[in-house]
């Protein structure tokens, strides 16, 4: 898997996979730790309130200033390996002139990976992974 730079181009998002890495799974309590450490790890002012539920029993975050749109759901996953493990999904765009998205994106992945308490999957826009932090096999 290569990096970031490389699959980044105008235009092109990176869709994360999160997941806990160890400990008792709770959908809501996961949810708002992973929103507070995004936005920590993105230096961004997001909203304190939490996500929103949503109908099929997970819940939306979403964020969005002139440098940065942030968008994440949480449910309690699909079954399928390597799905099953990572029930987040998260994007973050960059809106700035300064930072490009894979620059954003990368700085995000190894945010989080660094904390060593989620299980990460980043996929390019086209669907393949690029990125993570456990074996998520070959058959892509």
């Amino acid at each position: 898997m290569g990096t970031f730079e490389e699959h980044g181009g105008e235009r092109k998002d990176f869709d994360f996979r999160v997941g806990l890495a160890q400990g008792a799974w709770n959908c809501k309590s996961f949810a708002d730790l992973l929103w507070g450490d995004v936005a920590q790890i993105l230096d961004a002012p997001f909203n304190s309130e939490g996500g929103k539920p949503s109908e099929g029993g997970g819940y939306n975050y979403s964020f969005k200033n002139d440098d940065l749109l942030v968008s994440m759901y949480v449910d309690d996953g699909e079954p399928g390996w390597p799905f099953e493990k990572v029930p987040a999904m998260l994007t973050a765009t960059s809106l700035s002139e300064s930072v490009e998205t894979w620059e954003l994106a990368e700085n995000l992945y190894e945010g989080l990976a660094a904390l060593g308490m989620y299980l990460l999957i980043v996929f390019e826009d086209a669907g393949m992974p690029i990125a993570a932090n456990f074996d998520i096999g070959d058959d892509w």
